[in-house]
């Protein structure tokens, strides 16, 4: 499916949903091959090994498979869409089919999903997956979500735990980061979390940061490895400091008037698509990072590890306290208990 076509329709939508007209059930255009087809969008590049991408494609390859080649996924991506939280508007507003969503831009609708963006909130993957796939702790988020963004939650995938790249040093604990200017998304809780570590958080458009970090405007930013990898930081940062601060999953969600216009038969198909589309994701990431660590190493990247983190820990616990009450206390203590904490 051509794209320009597709999003030339969506902005003929947007249009008719400005001008107070209703688009009522979703009308599916169809491929050549008769299938109906969704648009699914995301923030990352199209290139093979970018980690949202990759979500993507698995989406499309899977619903194709369960539905028998009924529907057809369109990717469109470099933030075609808008930006996650526009796309998340789209999805409400009826002009955006699905995305790729990541956390943290859910937090700004829903303040439950915030819990998830603390600092150091889980040691591991396998732990951070045990809590994400528990439906006691997503139930209500989820629910939130579908009622006041006319968004459905199918299913998580995977964006990695962050690290910082930079171009001053290595950095080893938190005082390393004292007033180095590193580039964070408009997050609040990233925000505090890194004033916290007294550095100096700077926000700004992804789109723009690659030039601010070549151009020594930014002293560096916070990142998934694979998005730093596949957007190409290992050529204009010197240092790559596996801190690890935040773990970064990413949904696949799809808006209310889509889930609505499907037959039960074909939720199941979509739903069935999007866990396992997120269980092959994440195995591709943990296999991947490995060798994008050595490929930018490569090319001259120094690479650490951070050892003990004890101190990034202490210097987060203000950020605790104030997030447990904004987020809500029953909420954040039953993630809590749940971790064993």
């Amino acid at each position: 499916m051509h794209r320009g076509l597709l999003a030339g329709i969506s902005m003929i939508c947007a249009a008719a949903v400005l001008s107070g007209c209703s688009t009522g059930q979703k009308k599916f255009m169809t491929d050549t091959d008769g299938a109906k087809v969704i648009q699914i969008g995301h923030v990352n590049s199209a290139k093979a090994d970018d980690q949202y991408q990759v979500l993507a494609v698995y989406f499309g390859e899977e619903l194709a498979k369960a539905s028998g080649g009924r529907f057809a996924v369109d990717i469109l991506t470099d933030s075609i869409l808008g930006g996650e939280r526009d796309m998340i508007e789209g999805m409400k507003m009826g002009t955006v089919d699905a995305a790729l969503i990541t956390n943290f831009s859910f937090g700004s609708f829903v303040p439950e999903f915030q819990t998830f963006d603390l600092p150091f909130l889980f040691t591991s993957r396998d732990e951070a997956y045990r809590i994400l796939d528990d439906e006691t702790v997503m139930e209500g988020p989820k629910q939130k979500l579908y009622d006041d963004c006319d968004v459905k939650f199918l299913a998580w995938g995977e964006g990695g735990f962050r690290s910082v790249m930079n171009n001053i040093k290595p950095i080893e604990s938190e005082g390393d980061l004292k007033g180095m200017k590193i580039r964070l998304p408009e997050t609040a809780i990233y925000l505090d979390a890194f004033k916290a570590f007294a550095s100096n958080p700077t926000t700004m458009a992804f789109s723009e940061t690659y030039t601010a970090v070549q151009q020594r405007t930014v002293d560096g930013l916070e990142l998934p490895i694979s998005s730093f990898y596949a957007t190409g930081y290992g050529e204009v940062c010197s240092y790559l400091s596996l801190t690890e601060h935040f773990y970064s999953p990413a949904a696949i969600v799809i808006s209310r008037q889509t889930w609505e216009s499907l037959s039960e038969e074909e939720k199941t198909w979509f739903q069935t698509a999007a866990v396992e589309a997120g269980r092959r994701q994440r195995e591709f990431v943990k296999e991947i990072e490995t060798d994008f660590i050595g490929k930018m190493e490569d090319m001259g990247v120094v690479v650490n590890s951070v050892e003990d983190k004890t101190g990034f820990i202490q210097a987060s616990e203000p950020v605790y306290k104030t997030y447990r009450d904004t987020i809500g206390v029953e909420y954040v203590d039953m993630v809590f208990r749940k971790l064993g904490r």
